[in-house]
């Protein structure tokens, strides 16, 4: 079905968007809310001021649109380990754990300014930007929760910390990492970080 002229005007405004929307997040991160400017944003992207507001009412209102979508592109990622996976077992668990967080290593590397915004900034912004952002995360310690009692219940890990508590070290974790590890690690430190974390998911600091 050939495309129409509408479809190529959409597809050309949601690509300046994109476009905008990447620079605002390259300039959130580098400089902060509170010190950056729609003129940072617009030199950065290269458009016209007029440009920044036909996309967006304010500089708040780009922000907003940063941490929306990478509370979006994290929402997708979090949805692609759908059921169907097999069970944990003490042969395919370090290897399932190990590839998971490597994913999300990847993830957050992939989206590392926005992390940075989303992080540092956005619940200081706008209360509802907080809220969702524990929305998404009690959605993710969850998740960890339920694949923790289900390595305790294969005997793979001890049951003695709760699988909600262990959630929240893992989750600290993440956030962590995330914050300080990441900012100068580059793509081929990943797996070794990867290792780090399996390790400590299974032995923790215990010399035994």
């Amino acid at each position: 079905m050939p495309r129409t002229r509408s479809d190529r005007a959409t597809r050309a405004r949601d690509k300046r968007r994109r476009h905008l929307l990447d620079a605002a997040t390259r300039v959130f991160a580098q400089k902060g809310y509170w010190a950056a400017s729609i003129s940072d944003i617009i030199q950065a992207a290269g458009v016209a001021r007029g440009t920044f507001y036909l996309y967006f009412r304010s500089k708040r209102d780009a922000f907003l649109a940063v941490a929306d979508n990478y509370r979006n592109e994290l929402k997708r990622f979090t949805q692609q380990s759908g059921p169907g996976e097999p069970p944990f077992t003490p042969e395919n668990s370090r290897a399932r754990i190990r590839a998971d967080f490597l994913s999300w290593l990847e993830f957050y590397s992939q989206n590392l300014d926005a992390v940075n915004v989303v992080l540092r900034d956005a619940s200081r912004i706008d209360p509802s930007a907080a809220r969702k952002r524990e929305e998404l995360r009690q959605a993710f310690r969850s998740n960890l929760a339920k694949n923790v009692a289900r390595l305790q219940e294969a005997g793979i890990y001890h049951g003695k910390v709760s699988p909600e508590l262990a959630a929240h070290f893992l989750v600290g974790m993440f956030d962590e990492i995330a914050a300080t590890c990441l900012q100068r690690a580059r793509k081929a430190d990943l797996p070794q970080l990867a290792d780090q974390y399996v390790d400590f998911a299974f032995h923790g600091l215990s010399a035994r």
